[in-house]
């Protein structure tokens, strides 16, 4: 039996798959609902995902200073109502 260069068989090869690539212009293929449902729920979790994350940027930053300003009121009234206490 004769040795087949094996580089050669490589390049008959891609040779034959792309003249199946060039020639076939249309699948005519259904694939159906199968991979779409999983790919709208991975839609639909990174959309959440990303208002949660804008929510929390949001809304955690503004929960600080408001607990902050309530802080330095009730501070400020007992100040007040301890100086009254005095007087």
């Amino acid at each position: 039996m004769k040795k087949i260069n094996s580089n050669l068989l490589i390049k008959i090869l891609l040779l034959q798959i792309l003249i199946v690539l060039i020639t076939f212009t249309n699948a005519h293929a259904y694939i159906g609902l199968g991979p779409l449902l999983p790919m709208l729920g991975t839609i639909i979790a990174y959309i959440f995902i990303g208002i949660i994350s804008i929510f929390g940027i949001i809304i955690y930053p503004l929960r600080i200073v408001i607990k902050k300003i309530k802080n330095k009121k009730k501070q400020n009234e007992d100040i007040h109502n301890k100086k009254l206490k005095d007087d």
